[in-house]
């Protein structure tokens, strides 16, 4: 029985686990490590389980060959129908809560495992410290109190890295001055419902470029491909990108189409450029791209706007270089401010912290290497650490982990696709594995 292991029970540790029962036809033991020792639909895909997700039910499939799944799921489920925000447009257009996903994430794995009697699957509540190559060919995984177990392959599944989950405060009652850093979808929700649940008067929400993300379409529309070849630098990538999206405006038909052409092609426009203008990317491109990539319902972008404007929300360009519990230090162009707070949220995404000992032990294993702009695990489509152009040896590095790799490899559906992939090519891993022992054992 071949054995596979996951280190993460995320939403991106389920969907691979999720794929790996629906796609790897093959008997197995599969072995899920995390900290937390409960599987619960609220908890298992995020930790802000009430957060409204930015992508529409009709992009929230688990399953690529069934992609309406997720909106047959909510129009036949008598406890979730009701939750879809009611508005002007169908279901598969309609934004939801997060808790409801997770709910529908965690069914279809339960369903995925039944179907499987041939697959054993252990949850192991601990923490993985390091892997190296196991002498018998495979991976040694270490955990817990210098604990070793033998698998034929890993999935590093830790979204955006490992860290420590710090619990918010929870206040009953509204303070003033409330602070929210972070410039994302996540940090404008948190702002949003502080507010609504009167949690506080006020909040200043402070992001490091000072770009807020842009609204959704009202209604969910495709992707708009251009006939005319994408240029191949990434200056002149974006300079065509921001004439088109001008020009759709300017025709009514809306920037977001265009976007979402030009995120089928950004994989390849990635891979052609230079390491230096990756960087660039990193340095001066990253924040408004993402600001355009990852977009509000249109819902939550009326009521930020209309908070901002009535004073309830003040932004802030800043960098935070201290959380204090009394309020936050900022670097701003005149030097260091001190901005006093009641209360402090983080809900900053960082990037994947690589240097942790867990990264550095496959770094030095030889099992991957650090992307060229060093956010990341270099990995090829299907998730695969590669060490070398030719050389996977069992580890694969799942959605978040391989942002330096993979535009838009966050995002639900691209980790989606992603996960059946690895699944697919995950057999041709475990046969190559067993013809080298048995070629060893015969010899």
């Amino acid at each position: 029985m071949a054995k596979v292991g996951i280190v993460g029970r995320g939403f991106t540790g389920l969907m691979t686990a999720i794929a790996l029962l629906k796609g790897f036809d093959r008997p197995f033991h599969l072995v899920m490590f995390d900290p937390q020792p409960k599987i619960e639909g609220g908890e298992v895909v995020s930790q802000t389980a009430s957060t409204v997700l930015n992508s529409r039910v009709r992009d929230l499939s688990v399953d690529p060959n069934v992609p309406d799944d997720f909106r047959q799921w909510l129009e036949t489920g008598d406890a979730w129908r009701d939750r879809v925000n009611p508005s002007a447009v169908s279901v598969e257009h309609a934004f939801v809560p997060g808790e409801t996903f997770s709910a529908y994430v965690y069914q279809r794995f339960s369903e995925a495992l039944r179907g499987r009697t041939d697959v054993v699957v252990q949850v192991c509540p601990e923490s993985v410290t390091a892997i190296d190559r196991h002498p018998r060919n495979g991976l040694s995984v270490f955990f817990g109190e210098q604990q070793r177990t033998h698998f034929d392959a890993v999935f590093l599944a830790t979204g955006y890295g490992q860290r420590d989950r710090a619990d918010e405060p929870s206040s009953l009652s509204a303070v003033r001055n409330t602070v929210v850093v972070g410039g994302g979808v996540h940090a404008v929700d948190k702002a949003l419902r502080l507010l609504t649940a009167g949690e506080a008067s006020h909040v200043t929400l402070i992001s490091a470029s000072g770009f807020l993300p842009q609204s959704h379409a009202r209604s969910g529309v495709g992707p708009v491909l251009s006939d005319q070849p994408l240029p191949r630098t990434l200056r002149g990538a974006f300079r065509f990108l921001r004439e088109a999206a001008n020009t759709a405006n300017a025709e009514g038909s809306g920037w977001q189409g265009i976007m979402n052409g030009f995120r089928l092609r950004a994989g390849d426009l990635w891979q052609g450029l230079t390491p230096e203008e990756r960087s660039r990317f990193k340095r001066h491109v990253k924040a408004i791209y993402d600001s355009h990539r990852n977009r509000l319902p249109p819902e939550h972008y009326q009521r930020l706007h209309a908070a901002i404007e009535s004073g309830a929300i003040t932004v802030r360009k800043a960098k935070v270089e201290r959380i204090a519990t009394n309020g936050v230090l900022l670097s701003v162009p005149a030097g260091l401010e001190v901005l006093p707070a009641d209360r402090t949220i983080d809900c900053r995404f960082r990037p994947t912290d690589i240097d942790v000992p867990l990264f550095r032990s496959v770094f030095r294993a030889d099992l991957a290497r650090r992307d060229e702009v060093n956010i990341g695990i270099l990995v090829d489509r299907c998730g695969r650490a590669m060490a070398s152009p030719d050389r996977f040896q069992g580890l694969f590095a799942m959605g978040p982990l391989g942002l330096g790799s993979l535009p838009d490899i966050d995002l639900v559906p691209e980790i989606v696709v992603q996960s059946h992939a690895a699944a697919s090519v995950l057999g041709a891993w475990i046969d190559e594995l067993v013809e080298t022992r048995d070629a060893r054992d015969s010899g």
